[in-house]
């Protein structure tokens, strides 16, 4: 396989209804592949035809990214290790309340800052929470995006903000009970001239960078999740770099990028929250037999992962294609690899 690395940048231009997860974007991404075959070098058929064992193409997740000091600097999550794995951090504590508020402190910092390299050592020091992820942003934008946030409500990077929706009864032109009763969602909005990125790994056989770039440009146009079609889900495809994706070492521990399904048997310890993925088909889909996936229980983004004795990673993902999710169409798989960096502790005697 020639596998390239990639990294995208994107603006948000609206609020979005889905997060922006790894397995979604993918699964958007292939519908952009069956409305024009041309954007890869086959069609999504043979593409698909070896997925469970070998991708053609692997999205994360999108993280923030500023810039700093001429280099970009990505907050990307927090990999889910025991608080007492990454230590209690720097400086001395009076008595038990002032340890209990520094945990919660130390809780509240869900943001890993890694430089362009990829290869920062996890400390408290390079952990932030969402006040201080807002500030690393506003420090990065020019002084007229400043002004606009400056008198900003809540110092958060990402907020998310309930929507009231209504459906109207056209016999009594009111709302009522059951499927006429009013209901909220909640919608997630971005800083004004916030940037995302999303890292993306290609095998260039099957698949190149013009092809992935066209399709997330239509998907950013056209709309990405829930609710794309009265104007949610919108954003702008910025810059594209190729990059080296860092080396693993035997028997690393390594974190991911997004949701994943990892290999049964192939780590020996597992770090991570479970995240169930109750998919829905789009397009024409939705009015062919029951449009609702089966669902799909997955590791999601942060989780930490120790291969086996005499086992290392050889590729910058790891996990499995998931098929058999839909009852309506077969051929349907759900993206359940996930890119991985390697994970060094920068805490004296500390292991995983």
């Amino acid at each position: 396989m020639n596998i390239k690395t990639y990294v995208f940048t994107i603006r948000p231009e609206s609020a979005f209804g889905t997060p922006l997860k790894g397995d979604t974007l993918f699964g958007q991404f292939c519908w952009m592949l069956a409305e024009d075959p041309k954007l890869a070098r086959y069609d999504l058929s043979t593409l698909l035809a070896p997925y469970e064992k070998s991708p053609f193409v692997v999205f994360s997740s999108a993280w923030p990214v500023v810039v700093q000091d001429g280099g970009w600097v990505f907050a990307l999550p927090r990999p889910e290790l025991p608080m007492s794995v990454i230590g209690e951090g720097s400086g001395k504590y009076k008595g038990c309340a002032e340890r209990l508020k520094a945990r919660k402190d130390r809780k509240a910092k869900k943001w890993f800052l890694v430089g362009e390299a990829l290869k920062e050592k996890l400390s408290w020091e390079r952990l932030v929470n969402d006040r201080e992820l807002f500030d690393i942003i506003l420090g990065s934008m020019s002084e007229a995006e400043r002004a606009d946030m400056i008198q900003a409500e809540t110092r958060k990077a990402v907020e998310s903000v309930a929507q009231q929706h209504n459906t109207i009864n056209r016999q009594t032109m009111t709302t009522g009970t059951g499927m006429f009763s009013p209901y909220v969602v909640h919608n997630m909005w971005f800083l004004p001239g916030m940037e995302l990125s999303i890292f993306v790994a290609l095998n260039e056989d099957l698949i190149d960078i013009d092809g992935v770039q066209r399709g997330l440009e239509r998907i950013g146009e056209f709309g990405f999740g829930r609710d794309a079609s009265t104007g949610l889900g919108r954003f702008s495809l910025g810059e594209i770099e190729e990059i080296e994706w860092p080396s693993h070492m035997h028997e690393e521990p390594v974190f991911t990028l997004g949701p994943s399904v990892p290999e049964q048997n192939r780590f020996k310890k597992a770090y991570f929250q479970p995240f169930t993925r109750f998919g829905r088909h789009g397009s024409q889909l939705i009015h062919m037999g029951n449009p609702f996936k089966r669902p799909v229980v997955m590791a999601d983004e942060g989780a930490v992962l120790v291969p086996g004795d005499d086992d290392s990673i050889e590729t910058p993902w790891i996990g499995t294609g998931v098929k058999g999710v839909s009852r309506t169409m077969k051929e349907t798989v759900c993206q359940g690899y996930s890119l991985v960096l390697p994970l060094k502790l920068d805490v004296p005697g500390a292991q995983i």
